[in-house]
């Protein structure tokens, strides 16, 4: 096994994990976050599950709640190969019931997903187990419809994915999120976008994307562009951040998040009970 070139996620992928992951060292500073869950796990792009790992690396007991026996099994064994496996428990469900989960209320110190309620119809329902679930701290990102790359991917390139998926866009409206964390009495901690490169975000990946607009792809270079977040957990490409950190400039530039909107990829909003 390669683990760098056999969990190549791509340049976008990669840079949205590490800024997450500057979020959760920020939440567990803050709130002295001792346990996790994420549910549900099923987003976006990427390899599946592996969102938590920064979590469970700083040794803090991750729970996952899936709807697929298939793909759970790939994200434990995604974490065997990290050797993280005593870190993690997981939880598979019927979509038609993942709001029916074993768990006590206030049994986490932290409950989030990303970019993982669209796919629901009742994601109201999600969202109110959440908050029973969490003793402390409710995180949720959602894909962020006012940057450039969504009305392309949406109507142009990818419009499939929202016909196959069938995606209740309602779902990546902060609002109607806030007004349920509010209505349940959380305090609104941050309300905002993250993951600012400098390209915009069309949720493919750079060579199926030159095909879409009919430019031809190098396969040797392709193959030289390699960017895998399992590589950098393993140990095995510890230069990985350092690498992705001089595409943060936009990210890190000191401006009103409502311009960075325009660009950012995700929405996001954390709240307290």
């Amino acid at each position: 096994m390669d683990i760098r070139k056999d969990f190549n996620e791509g340049l976008g992928t990669v840079y949205e994990r590490f800024i997450l992951n500057n979020i959760f060292d920020k939440l567990i500073k803050k709130f002295k976050i001792k346990s996790v869950l994420e549910y549900p796990v099923f987003g976006m792009t990427g390899l599946d599950g592996i969102n938590s790992v920064h979590l469970a690396k700083k040794n803090i007991p991750v729970t996952l709640v899936d709807t697929e026996i298939k793909r759970m099994k790939q994200i434990e064994d995604h974490w065997k190969i990290l050797n993280l496996q005593n870190k993690l428990k997981t939880l598979v469900v019927e979509k038609d019931k993942i709001c029916d989960l074993p768990f006590k209320p206030d049994s986490f110190d932290l409950v989030w997903n990303f970019a993982a309620l669209w796919f629901y119809k009742n994601a109201d329902d999600i969202i109110n187990k959440m908050i029973d679930l969490s003793g402390n701290i409710v995180f949720i990102s959602v894909n962020n419809k006012w940057q450039f790359g969504y009305p392309l991917r949406k109507y142009i390139l990818d419009k499939q994915f929202f016909t196959k998926n069938k995606i209740h866009t309602e779902w990546i409206n902060i609002s109607n999120i806030k007004k349920i964390l509010k209505k349940r009495g959380l305090s609104i901690i941050e309300d905002g976008v993250f993951d600012t490169p400098p390209w915009p975000d069309t949720c493919l990946p750079v060579s199926e994307l030159k095909k879409k607009i009919g430019i031809k792809t190098n396969s040797q270079q392709d193959s030289k562009w390699i960017w895998s977040m399992m590589s950098y957990y393993c140990g095995t490409d510890k230069e990985l951040e350092q690498k992705v950190k001089k595409y943060m400039f936009i990210e890190n530039f000191p401006v009103w998040w409502r311009i960075k909107q325009l660009w950012s990829h995700h929405r996001y909003i954390i709240a307290k009970k």
